[in-house]
């Protein structure tokens, strides 16, 4: 194996490591410990965010369930090079915050539209006048009721209880809560942080939850949360016909998480599957700086931890890697094998740090999912699976979506490897609507 390709192997191995996490959340806990400091919580905000109308009222309820004490720092819009795709993004936020909010049994509901600019800039004012005091939660929570029902007069009341900063205050303090999240390592709001760990939108907080539990921070007589089940899917099955397309990327972990997971599903619902293979964000001059990457990589470990599916010894295709990888799928698909070999190659470079750079790692994959290797190499050759990546490109901007892996199936786009769940729930309901 080449030295370069070696030592980031090990990188990444150490990054990703459990036991390395565990370790560090030792340290953790005995500084606080002898600090005799709480359990103290971070909470990033940004009025206009779905996800925060969701994770604020989780919060208040964490506070309830364990002996934290939750900080509230305001933050302004994630940055551009965090933010591939302003455009799309509000419109598909909406939508799966209230797909979530209907899963949890929580009050969301899309409005349909953004919400309005002056109601959102007043919320921040609200928010920003109460962020040194206990009441900070209380008002994220008020203000964002107001904002996304476009209630004057509930914001007005919320003023009146809370107070209001002036616009030249909320802006200054969405700075600092802004600088503060970049440098402690995420780039979005509706997380939390504790203790070097990064919690992102609802259906993550059951890690906040299990660790402090396991730290003994559980209120006394307090029960688990209801709100957060684990998103598995069901075993059930049927048969609702139609297609699945789904669109992978070789250098994402969600999409290695997902794959046989989503081939699995497919089988159970009797489906057909269409694999659209799109190159990966960096390769489409779409940005990925570190804090968001390192993210991604922790929050897949612990999703695979989860899920049950080996992680972290990763051998990173960017580059020749994956255009090799696609070159050879595109083949592969034309053979029927498209499958195998995918899930072949994801295994390899995301769970066993196999060089899909190098012709004895490639071949290794390629010979795994039952493919010829003398044919495949040849297939190298072909650049027409480009063409086929920048159409599927395009069939995946048209849906409204832009990152992988993403799934279509009738008239429902989802993207990401947590939301395999409501694809189960589109094939269900249209198998139950089949004639028997």
């Amino acid at each position: 194996m080449r030295m370069r390709v070696w030592l980031r192997r090990q990188v990444y191995r150490a990054l990703t490591s459990p036991a390395r996490r565990e370790a560090r959340r030792k340290r953790v806990e005995a500084k606080r410990v002898r600090r005799e400091e709480p359990h103290r919580v971070h909470y990033f905000h940004r009025p206009g965010d779905p996800a925060c109308a969701l994770m604020a009222p989780l919060a208040a309820a964490l506070c309830e369930r364990f002996d934290i004490e939750l900080t509230v720092h305001l933050t302004g819009l994630p940055a551009a090079d965090v933010n591939p795709d302003p455009e799309r993004l509000p419109d598909y936020a909406r939508r799966d915050t209230a797909a979530l909010a209907r899963h949890f049994g929580l009050p969301f509901t899309d409005p349909g539209h953004a919400p309005d600019a002056a109601l959102e800039a007043r919320a921040a004012t609200i928010i920003t006048a109460a962020l040194n005091s206990h009441e900070a939660l209380q008002a994220a929570i008020a203000t964002d009721e107001a904002l996304w029902h476009r209630d004057d007069a509930a914001m007005s009341a919320a003023a009146a209880g809370f107070g209001e900063a002036s616009p030249e205050a909320a802006a200054k303090a969405a700075e600092l809560g802004s600088a503060l999240r970049d440098e402690l390592g995420h780039f979005q709001s509706a997380t939390l942080y504790y203790g070097g760990e990064w919690y992102w939108t609802a259906d993550r907080l059951h890690y906040l939850e299990a660790r402090l539990t396991d730290l003994g921070a559980t209120r006394a007589g307090k029960a688990r949360s209801p709100l957060t089940p684990t998103l598995l899917e069901s075993q059930a099955s049927g048969d609702s016909g139609g297609v699945l397309d789904i669109y992978p990327s070789l250098r994402s972990p969600y999409t290695y998480l997902a794959m046989e997971r989503a081939f699995a599903l497919a089988d159970r619902w009797q489906t057909r599957v269409e694999i659209r293979f799109v190159l990966p964000m960096v390769m489409r001059s779409l940005p990925v700086p570190r804090r968001k990457g390192q993210y991604f990589l922790l929050d897949a470990q612990r999703e695979a931890e989860r899920l049950g599916l080996p992680f972290g010894n990763i051998c990173d295709p960017l580059g020749p890697p994956t255009e090799r990888g696609l070159a050879v799928l595109h083949y592969a698909m034309g053979q029927d094998k498209g499958r195998e070999f995918l899930t072949s190659f994801l295994r390899g470079v995301w769970a066993e740090g196999v060089d899909a750079g190098s012709d004895r790692g490639l071949r290794q994959l390629v010979e795994r999912a039952g493919l010829d290797w003398v044919a495949a190499k040849a297939a190298l050759g072909d650049d027409s699976w480009r063409a086929v990546a920048e159409s599927n490109r395009e069939r995946l901007l048209k849906l409204g979506l832009w990152g992988v892996p993403a799934f279509h199936t009738g008239d429902l786009s989802v993207w990401g490897q947590d939301r395999l769940w409501r694809i189960e729930q589109a094939l269900s309901a249209r198998a139950e609507a089949r004639p028997s």
